[in-house]
């Protein structure tokens, strides 16, 4: 849109900021009033819990802790299998997770019309996401997938692996580049943060060095 010098005139664009205004309070309005109704759809849900209700998901094999935050307009989808998604996790903007994939190897039928009573249960493996992760945005993670404690999923991954506690992976497949703590940080971090019973031990994160 093109605007000439001295137009619009003051009324008029005091009246255009005034429709803008009311425009995005009504839309914020509508977006919690979605928000509210949709939250209850989720298979199970902690405190604070933040999700944008202009994403997409499939609610009832959705389940997720507490202080989590989805980031915006993410997609989760998972027909047959679960998502789980733990504590103190985060979201970029438009992370996907996909707990399930579509048949490609029935002879004679179109792939389109493969439906998921012809799936078997490896095609629908699930997706966890342990505690403590932060997941960049446009991120990728396909299904059958752990991401471990305390990781770090870089921007635009595709994640086709499990992903160990700690660890940083970036790329497309995604790779671990380097451990986001060494052991002995790992371990500092675990006792600063979770119960005794609740925390990894040295063989668990005897990946890190």
């Amino acid at each position: 849109m093109r605007i000439e010098p001295g137009h619009p005139s003051v009324p008029v664009a005091l009246a255009a900021r005034m429709i803008v205004f009311v425009g995005h309070t009504a839309a914020r309005v509508g977006s919690r009033l979605a928000g509210y109704a949709q939250a209850r759809r989720f298979g199970g849900r902690g405190r604070n819990f933040v999700f944008d209700p202009a994403g997409t998901y499939t609610f009832a094999s959705i389940f997720v802790g507490d202080n989590v935050n989805l980031g915006v307009c993410p997609l989760l989808m998972s027909t047959r299998a679960d998502i789980h998604i733990g504590n103190n996790v985060v979201f970029g903007p438009r992370v996907t997770i996909r707990g399930g994939n579509h048949r490609f190897d029935i002879v004679g039928e179109f792939t389109i019309n493969v439906t998921d009573a012809m799936k078997r249960d490896s095609d629908d493996r699930g997706v966890i996401i342990e505690d403590d992760v932060w997941v960049g945005g446009g991120a990728t993670i396909l299904h059958g997938v752990t991401v471990g404690r305390g990781s770090v999923i870089g921007a635009g991954a595709v994640v086709t692996r499990t992903v160990p506690a700690y660890s940083i992976a970036v790329g497309n497949p995604a790779r671990i580049v380097r451990a986001r703590f060494s052991r002995d940080d790992a371990l500092a971090h675990e006792r600063a943060l979770y119960p005794l019973g609740n925390r990894l031990t040295v063989a668990q994160l005897g990946h890190l060095t």
